[in-house]
């Protein structure tokens, strides 16, 4: 039966992507529509156990799509541009976790009191969330991006940032974690096991980006493949290696596919090729599956009036702290007026990393006094921002006049 399903959700995806495109609206926005309609909460048509197969199949397109941002980057590029786009990423990611810091601990200060929450998982509570308004989701920008064949200063500025938003995330995870950690009593702060904790995690995806990123090079080129048909099974299957080597050792997945791509791009000797295949022939059947399945999953539970306010109160306060950054930074670097203008609201979108991180936090037993309202929130933010993130990326970048359409 599942087999079943899967024939619905891509024909539906298709046809409602096919609509969108009709009325002037991004493909992903059919996507969407498709998941959301198909929700088993919404219709019966897609069994509830459905998103147990879901989960799995979102997470290896979340692979591909780092991939495809890795492989964006040369290594040129990265000599030119590489530190100032670091920056842009410290920045903007920074000023976020600093601004849902403050507002949401004068807010949680008043409020958690009165739910019976103390004082010390009030601040843990706060930590935590504000290391998660950190990331930005770039699947329904590079979505986008592609889609309308968006090219200029403010599609490198936004992908760049991107890039570097998962490092800068986990850097500021790990030490909230432990500090939340501290607070609640359930462990002391050792600063040096944070910091090979970090460094495991993320040198050590660069390391296994690396090593499978030469192997496929090595594959390609040794046995001389050409066939369109084989690069399509060998990168598929190097992709999965290089995600399950890195989610076995527990290293950051994402970032070690992110690694890949950029192998792919600079060293490969087929390089042409196979990117051809990602962006023309792959893409759109990953971003199908990623959106829709996304929307298909989302979890409608009711909400008291509290968590909705909390929601939209972290919506804005964490879009005011990346258009605070990106501004910050921009003109720490002397960037162009239209970079300064535009370039924050492509960072809006969030998902992927975040909600895993959210989930890890859940499961922590120290932390159930406001695990569900951190998943809540989080989760809430999630289901707005995947509606909304392609028509404010879109938007932008046609504003910008970067967009062919």
């Amino acid at each position: 039966m599942n087999i079943l399903y899967l024939g619905v959700i891509l024909l539906s995806g298709y046809f409602l992507s096919v609509i969108s495109e009709k009325v002037g609206l991004p493909k992903i926005m059919g996507y969407l529509a498709a998941g959301l309609i198909l929700n088993p909460q919404v219709t019966d048509v897609i069994p509830s156990d459905f998103d147990l197969i879901a989960d799995s199949v979102t997470i290896f397109c979340l692979a591909f799509i780092t991939f495809e941002i890795g492989s964006s980057f040369s290594i040129s590029d990265l000599r030119t541009t590489g530190k100032k786009y670091f920056t842009l990423a410290f920045y903007e990611s920074f000023t976020a976790f600093l601004f849902i810091f403050i507002g949401f601990l004068a807010i949680t200060l008043w409020i958690f009191p009165i739910s019976g929450i103390s004082i010390h998982l009030t601040i843990a509570f706060v930590l935590l969330l504000a290391s998660l308004a950190a990331p930005t989701d770039p699947s329904a920008t590079l979505a986008v991006i592609h889609e309308y064949k968006a090219n200029g200063s403010v599609t490198k500025a936004i992908l760049g940032a991107a890039a570097f938003d998962d490092i800068i995330t986990l850097i500021l995870f790990s030490f909230s974690l432990s500090f939340a950690r501290s607070f609640v009593g359930t462990e002391d702060i050792r600063f040096f096991s944070v910091i090979y904790h970090i460094f495991y995690k993320i040198i050590g995806a660069v390391i296994t980006g690396v090593v499978f990123g030469f192997l496929f090079n090595k594959t390609v080129s040794l046995l001389k493949v050409k066939e369109r048909k084989a690069h399509v099974v060998i990168f598929l299957g190097f992709l999965s290696l290089t995600f399950g080597v890195a989610t076995y050792l527990e290293m950051d997945e994402l970032f070690s596919t992110l690694t890949l791509g950029f192998m792919v791009r600079n060293f490969n000797a087929y390089k042409k090729q196979i990117l051809e295949i990602t962006e023309q022939g792959l893409e759109d059947l990953f971003f199908l599956i990623f959106f829709v399945f996304n929307a298909l999953a989302f979890k409608f539970d009711s909400t008291n009036m509290i968590l909705i306010l909390s929601i939209l109160f972290f919506i804005l306060i964490r879009a005011a702290g990346k258009y605070s950054g990106m501004y910050l930074g921009t003109h720490k670097l002397k960037m162009d007026k239209k970079v300064q203008k535009y370039a924050f609201a492509g960072l809006i979108p969030q998902g992927g990393i975040v909600l895993g991180l959210a989930l890890l936090v859940s499961k922590e037993p120290e932390f159930r006094g406001f695990a569900n309202i951190l998943t809540g929130v989080i989760m809430g933010a999630t289901i707005i921002h995947e509606f909304l993130g392609p028509v404010i990326s879109h938007l932008t970048l046609k504003k910008a006049g970067e967009t062919q359409e």
